[in-house]
């Protein structure tokens, strides 16, 4: 039987949200496994074989990669970062930052907005070849919730969040006016940081009400949103290790101790929709997920399995805190 990933604990605030959406303050508790899997699915190479082949897939990899070599668990749970971590240069921290901040973002929509979609704008722009004109104010995340559609900007900071990112994450957040010819739900933003004296990971949620100066509309479909938001998983379960099954099509990736699963007739349906047969797919993949989480065990609200064997580099106790 596998081990039962470790889980972190991670503190956060929220400001300015609707009554009874969020309570703050609060912890956000995870696993390495949600960690591996928002990862994957805030990455931005999109999935499609035409214009990038598997460097959805590359990208995901690299950037998991950061958590085993750049990531601790105390033993009090607390996320820390290891002593190499410390030691990298301005611009090689900026990038662990900045992936760290899109993880934790996508956690926390998940956790505390019911968020069971979420991917990276660029994702879908780049799959469907879209522009949003010439604001670069645009938030990085967006996905769906039973209560509508969630925009997310994302910050990653290796010390404390200053007050003036809280005003450009503000500023940013709000600058998508429309999704689907609707207002979103929420338009959050999210700094995941590493202020306090243990040297530590918080986390400081936004959402006011104020438009930005430019607001914009995404001209999105949800069929193209969740082909878009699977295609990579269907990429990484062609190009690993493949794993026999019934239920689910599996593949591992054995150097770095990662396994992706995605349900078949869910993959099935998947490549019927790259070949064309996109009308109908939201319908029908709502339809499978019902049928899947309902039966499965430790299955993400997308359907999908995302494992993370990080356990031993995740123990080591070679970070710079003073809990030691």
């Amino acid at each position: 039987m596998r081990p039962v990933s470790p889980e972190f604990v991670v503190p956060y605030s929220a400001f300015a949200f609707p009554v009874n959406t969020v309570s703050s303050p609060g912890e956000l508790r995870f696993t390495t496994d949600d960690l591996a899997h928002a990862l994957f699915t805030t990455g931005r190479a999109p999935g499609d074989r035409a214009a990038h082949g598997a460097a959805s897939v590359y990208e995901w990899l690299h950037r998991a990669s950061l958590i085993p070599a750049y990531i601790r668990r105390t033993y009090r749970e607390k996320l820390v970062r290891s002593d190499l971590a410390l030691e990298l240069d301005r611009s090689e921290k900026v990038a662990v930052s900045y992936a760290l901040g899109q993880a934790m973002t996508a956690i926390f929509c998940r956790s505390q907005l019911s968020v069971s979609h979420l991917l990276h704008v660029d994702r879908y722009a780049s799959q469907y070849g879209l522009r949003f004109g010439g604001t670069r104010q645009r938030s990085d995340l967006f996905g769906s919730a039973p209560n509508g559609w969630v925009v997310a900007e994302a910050k990653g900071r290796s010390g404390a969040a200053s007050y003036e990112l809280r005003q450009k994450l503000e500023q940013q957040k709000r600058s998508v006016s429309l999704i689907e010819g609707k207002r979103p739900w929420v338009a959050v933003g999210c700094v995941a940081s590493f202020p306090r004296r243990d040297g530590s990971m918080r986390m400081d949620a936004y959402d006011p009400e104020k438009d930005g100066d430019e607001p914009v509309e995404f001209p999105v479909t949800r069929d193209r949103f969740i082909l878009a938001y699977y295609l990579p998983f269907l990429r990484a379960v062609e190009l690993g290790e493949q794993e026999s099954g019934d239920v689910f099509s599996s593949a591992r990736f054995e150097n770095v101790g990662l396994r992706v699963r995605l349900p078949r007739l869910l993959a099935d349906r998947l490549r019927a929709a790259e070949q064309g047969d996109v009308e109908g797919l939201d319908e029908d993949v709502r339809a499978l997920l019902d049928d899947v989480t309902s039966r499965e065990v430790g299955v993400f609200s997308d359907g999908t399995v995302v494992e993370a064997d990080w356990q031993d580099a995740l123990q080591l106790a070679d970070w710079g805190s003073s809990e030691g």
